[in-house]
Formats: structure tokens, C-alpha cells, sequence
């Protein structure tokens, strides 16, 4: 756990010192949102059913700016060499980036959910408890599958559009499931039908974490 949190701390730090990534992906999802919001003038029941999948397009294709740079940053003077000599185990680098790309894709969402119901002119405080399970169960799963793709994708010397290209197909359950949960809760509809989408989305969760897990030692080996 020592060794877990000084991984975390230090890509924070790191990243709040010198702000290199942070800002790019914040200012890319805003973009995508207003270019959304811009284009979206449709019906009120149209724009429900649409903004599910235009908000979490934006959060995937925003987010990916901050994972690929959670391991490509360590490539630099040899950082990257000097963790694999640190004692601690793959599981712990794992979860340390998992939880770093975790707070970057927390960071995202705070600003562009409201952002998006704000544009579609959608009432997201009616159900705020709902929207933020949806979130939480969306972020873990992504960042998980993401952790794991970018550390393959910087040991293979490729990243950038190349991760965007890998993490796709894998995460697209994800993306279905958080897509369509958010629908409902646009829409009003807080039923069985949106708890079966969350257990969904709260399963592949779990699966992703726990390959993620066991898979990790596999993709940094040389």
C-alpha cells in the first residue's frame, strides 16, 4: 500500500507541477460538447435518447489524451527502468496508474456531464445520485482496460492514436452500458430496466480490474 500511494502521489504531483496533460484534456471535452451541444437541435425526447452516447464519446475520446501520457511519461531519462527496480509488485504500479487515470477521468466528468445536460437543456439534478453511480461504475471500467492497453501499447513503443484504436473494441461494452443507463436517467426512467444497465456496467467493472490485475506483469515484461 506505501508503495501503491507513492506511485499515485508522485503522477499528481508530477502532473500538477507541470500541467501537461490536465488542461489538453479538459479543453478537449469542452470542445466536444459544445460542438455536441451546437449541433443537437432536436426534439426533447430526441435529445435524451442521444445524450448518453454523445456524453460518453466525449469522456472516452477526452479521457484517452491522460492515460496514454500515465505511462509514455515514464519512458523519459529512464524512469520507467527505475520503477521496474523499485520493490514493489506489477499489481501495485497497476493500480497506482489505474487510480491516477481513475481521478484524471473524475476530473473530466465533473466538468462535462453537467456541461452536457446544461446543452441539451436535460435535468441531471433530479436524479444526481443515479448519474454519479452511472459515473463511478463508467470511470473504473474505462480506466481500468485503458491502464492496462497503454502500458502494452508504450512497451511496444506506440501511442496516441494507437491507443485510442486498442482500447475501442474493449471498452465499447462499457461505453454501451454507461450510454444507455445515462439515457434512462435523461429520460426519467429509474426502473429495473436502469438497474439491469448499472449491474451490467458494475460487472464489467470488476472483470476489467481483476485482468487488468492479472495481466499487467504480462504486458510490461520486455
Amino acid at each position: 500500500m506505501t508503495n501503491l500511494w507513492w506511485i499515485f502521489h508522485k503522477d499528481l504531483i508530477t502532473e500538477f507541477r507541470a500541467r501537461r496533460v490536465w488542461p489538453t484534456m479538459l479543453l478537449l471535452g469542452v470542445v466536444v460538447a459544445l460542438v455536441f451541444g451546437v449541433q443537437m437541435d432536436l426534439l426533447p425526447d430526441q435529445k435524451q435518447r442521444l445524450v448518453g452516447g454523445l456524453l460518453w464519446l466525449a469522456i472516452f475520446f477526452a479521457g484517452m489524451t491522460a492515460v496514454d501520457r500515465s505511462f509514455a511519461s515514464e519512458q523519459e531519462d529512464g524512469c520507467w527502468e527505475a520503477m521496474r527496480l523499485f520493490p514493489t509488485s506489477p499489481a501495485a504500479v497497476y493500480f497506482a496508474k489505474l487510480l491516477a487515470n481513475a481521478v484524471a477521468l473524475a476530473a473530466l466528468q465533473c466538468l462535462l456531464i453537467p456541461l452536457f445536460f446544461v446543452l441539451s437543456g436535460l435535468p441531471l439534478w433530479d436524479h444526481a445520485a443515479e448519474m454519479l453511480l452511472i459515473a463511478f461504475l463508467g470511470n473504473i471500467g474505462i480506466a481500468a482496460v485503458a491502464t492496462l492497453v497503454s502500458a502494452l501499447a508504450t512497451g511496444i513503443g506506440r501511442s496516441g492514436n494507437l491507443l485510442v484504436l486498442l482500447v475501442l473494441p474493449l471498452i465499447i461494452p462499457v461505453l454501451l452500458a454507461a450510454a444507455e443507463a445515462t439515457r434512462l436517467v435523461a429520460e426519467g426512467q429509474i426502473d429495473e430496466s436502469w438497474w439491469r444497465w448499472v449491474q451490467l456496467l458494475g460487472a464489467f467493472a470488476v472483470v476489467f480490474v481483476t485482468a487488468g490485475t492479472i495481466l499487467f506483469e504480462y504486458a510490461i515484461e520486455e
